[in-house]
Parts: structure tokens; sequence; C-alpha cells
């Protein structure tokens, strides 16, 4: 027990340590030596807790997306419906507290691993709707459609300092999130 407090305050001093130097420099400049120095950390300390600096981010943007999949899912046991209201709010506001972490996945050149992983959930998400065990690769076209465009879109609004306002990036999404659902059951079927 104290040993897993100590490795969650290690990563945690870690984590905001390279957020702060990635406020002032590109990521490619920041050291595992710098990075240590600056956490107050020995370099065997880090390699205990981390493979390599891309690990920092990829491991607390997989927390943070975990977080939100243990909520929909929550959501989902009950859904009977096709909207997407709950899910979307989550994950902008998902999005919005978490600005920091996912600024400095993309300035780390990461933001590929994001998608991914939105990719990977929302293919749950419809496979539970539908009641599916597996998407076939029709279906699996439109839940990266969606996947890509949430994550285009969230990017476009970290570019623009999140000055539009969560309301109308939630609203884009609920009617997007339609539309895709009213194209699977024309062009898909049920």
């Amino acid at each position: 027990m104290k040993q897993d407090k100590r490795s969650k305050r290690t990563r945690a001093w870690l984590l905001e340590t390279l957020l702060v130097l990635l406020e002032k420099k590109e990521y490619s400049e920041i050291s595992i030596t710098e990075l240590t120095e600056k956490a107050d950390i020995a370099r065997q300390t880090f390699y205990r807790n981390f493979n390599t600096k891309d690990d920092i981010l990829l491991s607390k943007m997989d927390e943070i997306l975990d977080e939100y999949l243990v909520k929909v899912q929550e959501s989902l046991k009950t859904k009977n419906d096709p909207y997407w209201d709950f899910e979307v709010n989550q994950l902008v506001i998902l999005w919005q507290q978490n600005d920091r972490v996912f600024k400095a996945v993309q300035k780390a050149g990461l933001a590929v691993q994001t998608l991914e992983k939105l990719s990977e959930f929302f293919s749950q998400f419809h496979m539970k709707i539908l009641n599916l065990k597996e998407l076939d690769s029709k279906q699996q076209y439109l839940v990266y459609y969606l996947a890509g465009g949430v994550f285009m879109v969230l990017n476009k609004w970290f570019e623009n300092d999140m000055d539009t306002p969560v309301e109308l990036i939630t609203n884009l999404f609920k009617k997007a999130a339609n539309q895709v659902y009213q194209i699977g059951e024309e062009y898909i079927g049920k």
C-alpha cells in the first residue's frame, strides 16, 4: 500500500513537471534527465514507473478516458434510446477538465493514440446499443467516421483555446451522432 502511494505521487510529480516544461519548451527538447531533475527524483525512479516520457502522457490519458468509459458503461446499462446526450456531455466535460493533458498529448505528437481509444470506445458503445458481439465493416466505418469527427472537433476547439461554448460543441456532437445513427439505420439496417 505504501509503495502504491509513493508510486502514484511520483507519477503525479512527473506528469506535472512535464506539463510545466511543455509550457516553455517543445516536447522533443525535454530530456529524461531534465524531467527527473526538475521533478527532484532519481532517474532510476523514473524508469521504475515509466519506460519513456511518452508513457507519462499516455498513461494519464488512458486513466482519464477509462474513467469516462466507466461512467458511460453505467449509463448504457439503462439506455434505451438512440440519443447520446449523456455520453457526449461527459466527453466534452472530460476534455475541458483535462485540457492540459490533452493539449500536451497533442504537442507531443501522440494524439493518434487518443483517436484510437475513442474509436475503441465508440465501437463498444455502438455494439452495446445494437446488442452486437462485433461490428461488421460498414458499422466500423460509421464508428470511425464519428470518432474521427469528434476527435478533430475537440482538437480544433483546443487550438481555438476552447472559445466556443461547451453547449455548442455538445450540441454539434449530439446532432452528428444522431445523423450517423440514422445513416446506419438507412444503409446498414439495425
